[in-house]
């Protein structure tokens, strides 16, 4: 039997990829010491030694503020992970033989006024690391990296704060306000910044249809709409813990002024789906619909 790669399985997505693949026999997730990705020697002699049939890479140095001590370190770990991690892949693979799934985000957009999500999945990534987190911009470069190397063989999908009902090695976009709200602890939302966010069992189905048609080019993942912090938590709230008007609001602006890094903070930012939503022949739920289910 072929084999599906999956690297960074054991992070908030993959882990829930791996729950509800069916086939378990199919996959294998190797430990950073039977494949680091930003060793390239070590990464041929894996691809040389296993029968691997797709790639879902979901590595990658995800953690935005530590990232930005790394700023124009082409030495650092962010970087390594995120792009040079990336090219070792691409360039150790059968590209006749071996899917490429790469997984990226919505931050390689910048979400500022000259620029405004939500973005569509054709819209140009950024290429000015002093206009993206240093985050995006390595995941930027990854993505530039995979297009250069596989062009139209490749399958890119992008994801916003993924969200899940129960992870307990990482908060999520909307867990970890829930948990401080019950501690007392839920600082202000920004009530003028726009977001999406994205429903990690809805990855996991769009994945699955890419897989099994054998899709490339770029799709995303995210709710069909856009809403606020202050909308989304709100709602959560009410929802979840019956209480309404209990959130208090602040405006981003007023936040990025006293800040040293703006672009750390997108105000318009969002993904769009109506262009994978017809490729892939599937339906993403609205924010509210996945607040719901995830309740």
């Amino acid at each position: 039997m072929r084999k599906i790669l999956v690297t960074g399985a054991s992070g908030l997505v993959g882990t829930r990829f791996l729950e509800l693949y069916p086939n378990k026999k199919k996959i294998v997730t190797p430990n950073e010491k039977e494949l680091d990705v930003t060793d390239l020697e070590k990464v041929k002699s894996y691809f040389a030694n296993n029968d691997i049939e797709a790639v879902i890479n979901f590595a990658a140095y995800t953690d935005v503020g530590a990232a930005e001590k790394q700023r124009d370190d082409k030495n650092g770990i962010c970087w390594k992970i995120n792009v040079e991690g990336v090219r070792n892949l691409v360039s150790s693979i059968d590209k006749d033989k071996t899917r490429f799934i790469h997984i990226s985000t919505d931050y390689v957009f910048p979400g500022s006024k000259e620029d405004p999500g939500p973005y569509k999945e054709d819209h140009e990534v950024g290429n000015d690391s002093n206009k993206l987190t240093w985050y995006g911009y390595t995941k930027a470069e990854g993505e530039r990296a995979v297009m250069e190397e596989l062009g139209n063989k490749a399958a890119i999908l992008r994801l916003i704060y993924p969200v899940r009902a129960k992870f307990s090695e990482k908060m999520d976009y909307l867990r970890k306000p829930l948990m401080l709200f019950d501690e007392g602890k839920l600082y202000p939302m920004f009530k003028d910044q726009q977001v999406s966010f994205t429903f990690i069992d809805e990855i996991y189905s769009a994945l699955s249809i890419i897989l099994k048609n054998k899709s490339t080019g770029i799709f995303h993942s995210s709710s069909r709409n856009t809403t606020t912090p202050y909308d989304a938590i709100s709602y959560l709230i009410e929802k979840a813990r019956n209480k309404k008007e209990v959130v208090r609001g602040n405006s981003i602006d007023e936040f990025l002024e006293k800040v040293d890094n703006p672009v750390r903070y997108p105000k318009f930012g969002g993904l769009q789906v109506e262009d994978t939503e017809k490729k892939l022949d599937m339906k993403f739920s609205t924010w509210k619909e996945i607040i719901d289910m995830l309740i």
